[in-house]
């Protein structure tokens, strides 16, 4: 909102400011912000390194990395570094090593470090020319993200991070809410069902993900959603993205198969319905909406051919997705849909750059999906008839 009502005003120069309050050391705070190399554990692991640009005198390359994958270089020029007063400026400048390029922003930024009776004060400060909307809101949002992640990085470095707070950002809390949030859905009993069969679909990306060597940080359970399975490194190829996102639907074949098989040998209703839960969820995620298993791996396929195609393909997904929750006049649909639209829209459509799929391996990758989403709608086939039963 601020962002709008800057444009609005026809603000030409944007200027923000944000304040944290650390309860750490002011050398604690000012030797991590001066270091040449930055590490957020995350998730997702970022890591921030600055060194001089080679041949240009007073320049300094700053790498952002995100899973150890590279998602930004800036190139600037050290205004001030005074340790005493406790305080650091930059001005970016136009580089060809730039990615994405500055385009005649004209960034200047820095952050002071203060002693306080409770510990540090760390204020983030910036200036710039914005080029869009975007540029007005990403900005701001980042600076406050940024503030927050050195906060809590060092304190941890001075063993002061507040328990409470760590608990916060615990993901097993978020699971519970989670978990908390199904039950308010459809009742705790379908609740306990349903999560079972989000962390086996998220499992089965978990086994993909060490298969494919990037590492599994953690399986989540995400409100009113659904699940995540967050990955310790980088995919760096569409190859692994996409068999990591097939996985998912493809490991849970197995049960679903097997209590389809246990209901076709006893006649068991509850085995057929249990089935279709696996095959519904399962065969939700393989549509090709993104950012669903289906629209994942419909970027990989596209991507590897045209990466501009695969940008407009993943906004024909989200639209497609918000159609769906206003054709369903569902909160619940629209609301995470909104999401990806507003993160695409802020991320200016930029995404990681990964290796292109080989011809061979993408046709398999189709062969693999098709057919896993087929077995599911054979499943569906023959349970949906069936009467409903009472959980």
């Amino acid at each position: 909102m601020q962002g709008i009502a800057d444009a609005l005003r026809g603000h030409k120069r944007l200027r923000f400011e944000y304040a944290v309050q650390i309860n750490a050391p002011p050398e604690v705070v000012w030797r991590f912000n001066s270091a040449s190399r930055m590490v957020f554990d995350g998730p997702p692991v970022m890591e921030i390194s600055h060194e001089p640009v080679p041949d240009d005198i007073g320049l300094w390359l700053t790498c952002v990395s995100i899973n150890g994958q590279l998602r930004m270089q800036i190139v600037s020029r050290e205004l001030e570094r005074d340790e005493t007063r406790g305080i650091l400026r930059s001005q970016t400048v136009e580089h060809r090593l730039s990615m994405p390029p500055d385009d005649g922003r004209s960034i200047e930024s820095g952050i002071t470090v203060e002693a306080t009776d409770s510990g540090t004060r760390l204020t983030s400060f910036g200036e710039l020319t914005p080029r869009s909307l975007r540029d007005r809101i990403i900005y701001r949002l980042g600076q406050r993200r940024m503030a927050n992640l050195i906060k809590r990085q060092c304190e941890k470095e001075a063993g002061s991070r507040d328990r409470l707070a760590a608990i916060g950002n615990n993901g097993w809390l978020l699971s519970v809410v989670a978990l908390l949030s199904f039950w308010y859905l459809v009742g705790w009993k379908a609740a306990l069902l349903l999560t079972v069969v989000i962390v086996l679909h998220e499992a089965g990306h978990a086994v993909a993900m060490l298969m494919a060597g990037v590492g599994v940080r953690g399986i989540y359970l995400v409100p009113f959603f659904g699940g995540a399975a967050v990955p310790r490194t980088a995919y760096r190829t569409e190859g692994r993205l996409g068999f990591i996102a097939l996985m998912g639907p493809g490991l849970s074949i197995i049960p679903t198969l097997g209590l389809f098989a246990a209901y076709q040998a006893t006649g068991q209703l509850y085995l057929a319905k249990l089935a279709e839960l696996f095959a519904i969820v399962n065969a939700s995620n393989l549509l090709p909406l993104y950012p669903l298993d289906g629209g994942l791996i419909l970027n990989a396929l596209v991507g590897s051919v045209n990466r501009r195609s695969a940008l407009i393909v993943g906004w024909i997904g989200i639209l497609i997705g918000l159609a769906l929750a206003v054709y369903l006049q569902s909160f619940l649909i629209g609301i995470p849909f909104m999401l990806f639209a507003l993160q695409r829209y802020l991320s200016g459509g930029r995404t990681m750059e990964l290796e292109r799929l080989t011809l061979h391996d993408g046709i398999m990758l189709a062969i693999g999906t098709i057919a896993t989403f087929a077995l599911y709608i054979l499943v569906l086939k023959t349970t949906w008839p069936l009467p409903a039963i009472r959980l």
